[in-house]
């Protein structure tokens, strides 16, 4: 009895693992050079450039890099990792609405850094538009699960809708946010359950 019910629950794991991952869209095909960077300078940009080399995947790491000093004629995919760090490299404004101080988990803290959330999401669009324009492909990335899911990371969750592909970490998820604005947008919403996942994910893409 003890053995047909193990063999019964690993059937109904098995079954529950594969339809999860039919839940889940065919992965895109890209191509190398690509340009990693962050939507809001958080440190899962940095661990996507590792992961990237670890992989010896053709790729320039470019955190806060302008779009107009970007050759886009080099690449042909940009990763674009979401959300704002929740130590001290993200802005917002203060209570009056003029003046910019870092954040701290959605909270004011003294100003350590020239970075304004305004700058910064200014050039995530220009990044974007550049990609269009020159025929790139915009894979998005939410990996840092709740913690990127501040107040300081919401300027840049919204840029998921301008991506050709998006990949978020379940728990980044939890209350349907990127299912909603994917699914609005026509953009094909891929889930993982761990960041460690996008080292299988990566190669698949490139065809490695």
């Amino acid at each position: 009895m003890n053995r047909l019910l193990k063999i019964v629950l690993l059937v109904a794991a098995l079954g529950a693992a594969s339809a999860a991952a039919a839940d889940n869209p065919e992965l895109p095909k890209i191509e190398g050079p690509v340009l990693i960077t962050g939507f809001g300078q958080s440190q899962d940009t940095n661990n996507v450039n590792i992961l990237c080399r670890r992989l010896k995947v053709d790729a320039d790491y470019k955190l806060d890099v302008p779009s107009a000093e970007i050759d886009w004629s080099k690449y042909k995919t940009l990763f674009a990792v979401l959300g704002c760090s929740s130590s001290v490299y993200c802005c917002a404004f203060d209570a009056d609405s003029t003046a910019i101080v870092i954040t701290r988990d959605g909270k004011p803290s003294p100003t350590v850094s020239g970075l304004s959330i305004l700058d910064e999401a200014a050039r995530c669009d220009e990044i974007v538009k550049g990609a269009r324009e020159h025929g790139v492909k915009v894979i998005a990335m939410h990996i840092g699960g709740e913690p990127r899911r501040l107040d300081n990371s919401k300027p840049f969750l919204p840029f998921a809708a301008s991506a050709d592909f998006m990949v978020v970490r379940k728990d980044g998820n939890a209350d349907g946010y990127f299912t909603t604005l994917c699914a609005e947008n026509g953009v094909p919403l891929y889930t993982i359950d761990k960041t460690g996942e996008l080292k299988k994910l990566i190669p698949v893409m490139l065809g490695q």
